[in-house]
C-alpha cells in the first residue's frame, strides 16, 4: 500500500511538471508569433512613463500596446492561477515585462482613471509587481542569462 501511495504522489507530480511545461510552451507560442513581437518592438521603444497623449496620437502606437498588454494580462492570470510558474515567468521574460510595465503605467493608471475601473490590465500589473518583489530569480535587469548562466554545462 505505501508502494502504491509512493507511485501516485511520483505520478502527480510529474503531470503537475508536465501541465506546467505545456502551458509555458503555449505562453512561449502566443509571444514568439510574427505580429507579437512586431507589436513588442512599438512598445520596447517608448520611453519609459510614456504620456498617455503620445500613446494614443499614433494609432500603431496605441494598437502595439493593447497587443502587448491583452498577451501579458493573460499571462499574469496564469501565473495567478498556478498554471504556470512565476520561475518559468521570469527566466523567459521577466526583465521584458517589467521594462515594459515602466513604459506603459502611466498610460495604464489614465486608462482606469478615464473609465473608473481598476480591471484595465491588472493581471499585468500584477505580474509586473510578482516581478519585482521576485527574490528567487537568477536574473535581473542588471544581470542577464548571459552571465549568470555562463559557466552551464548540458
Amino acid at each position: 500500500m505505501i508502494v502504491g501511495v509512493l507511485f501516485g504522489l511520483t505520478e502527480a507530480r510529474r503531470l503537475r511538471r508536465d501541465r506546467e511545461e505545456r502551458a509555458a510552451l503555449e505562453a512561449v507560442h502566443a509571444m514568439l508569433t510574427p505580429a507579437f513581437a512586431d507589436t513588442f518592438l512599438v512598445v520596447q521603444n517608448l520611453r519609459d512613463g510614456a504620456k498617455p497623449t503620445e500613446i494614443q496620437s499614433d494609432p500603431r502606437t496605441l494598437q502595439a500596446v493593447r497587443s502587448v498588454g491583452i498577451v501579458i494580462e493573460g499571462l499574469g492570470y496564469a501565473v495567478f492561477e498556478r498554471i504556470v510558474p512565476l520561475r518559468i515567468v521570469d527566466n523567459l521574460v521577466g526583465g521584458n515585462i517589467r521594462v515594459i510595465w515602466r513604459k506603459l503605467r502611466a498610460y495604464v493608471e489614465h486608462e482606469r482613471e478615464t473609465s473608473g475601473s481598476q480591471k484595465t490590465f491588472e493581471w499585468f500589473q500584477w505580474l509586473a509587481e510578482q516581478l519585482d518583489n521576485y527574490d528567487q530569480g537568477k536574473t535581473s535587469l542588471e544581470k542577464g542569462a548571459h552571465e549568470v548562466y555562463r559557466d552551464w554545462k548540458p
